[in-house]
């Protein structure tokens, strides 16, 4: 970590006054951390994720911490690429809660014309938001925060309707989190990555506690077990 801060340092010093910047792709290798304790449902389920989920990253200038929690600004911006991470795991979520699972690229309004399916989940990227926290000590120590917000629709394949609208947030703190300064891609997402499975752990429990998900459970699941277990 001392390397990283110095790397950091020298950097700030070196491109400031050449007006320069330094820019770091971040690659995060995301994954589920444990196995999906949620009863896989016997459903046909599409998803559809809009270009501007897909494609939503995020430019973050780094804040290095000076003495007595000063925050300075150092040239060095990382970015996130929250849409193809957030994705990535969604994808993950939904494959271990239905039994089939439909990507799609048609929006919601066509479902029921062109899918045999029970319905559709739409995610959507609300918020997205990562910073450092200074320490007041005079070594000033710091840690890396991240936010970010998700509403997730749910369409029934019967009449294309909205079934409900999930809103799901994450959130981590890294003490001391690992840096890179190498010129190439960065392999670290900084706490990034920890927030997103946190939103979608929570997505998998709150999934099953809405009355209006219930609802539609019990109108696509066949007359069986199935249906019973859910209570």
């Amino acid at each position: 970590m001392k390397a990283g801060v110095y790397r950091v340092l020298v950097a700030a010093i070196i491109l400031f006054p050449a007006g320069c910047s330094l820019e770091y792709n971040l690659k995060f290798d995301m994954q589920l951390p444990l196995p999906p304790v949620v009863k896989q449902l016997p459903l046909r389920v599409g998803v559809y994720y809009t270009p501007e989920f897909v494609e939503y990253i995020k430019k973050v200038e780094l804040t290095g911490c000076g003495p007595s929690g000063r925050r300075d600004k150092t040239g060095i911006f990382f970015i996130f690429p929250v849409g193809t991470a957030s994705q990535d795991l969604f994808d993950q979520i939904i494959s271990s809660m239905f039994t089939t699972v439909i990507s799609t690229s048609n929006p919601p309004q066509s479902l029921d014309k062109v899918l045999p399916i029970d319905g559709l989940l739409e995610p959507r990227i609300e918020s997205f938001d990562w910073d450092t926290v200074c320490s007041d000590d005079y070594f000033s120590k710091w840690k890396s925060k991240t936010r970010v917000s998700y509403l997730i629709n749910l369409y029934d394949s019967l009449d294309g309707s909205l079934v409900t609208s999930m809103y799901i947030e994450g959130q981590s703190t890294v003490l001391k989190p690992k840096l890179c300064f190498m010129f190439k891609d960065c392999n670290e997402s900084l706490g990034v990555a920890q927030a997103i499975q946190d939103a979608m752990a929570k997505f998998m429990i709150d999934f099953h506690e809405q009355s209006e998900v219930g609802r539609w459970l019990s109108a696509h699941l066949p007359a069986s077990g199935d249906r019973q277990r859910l209570h």
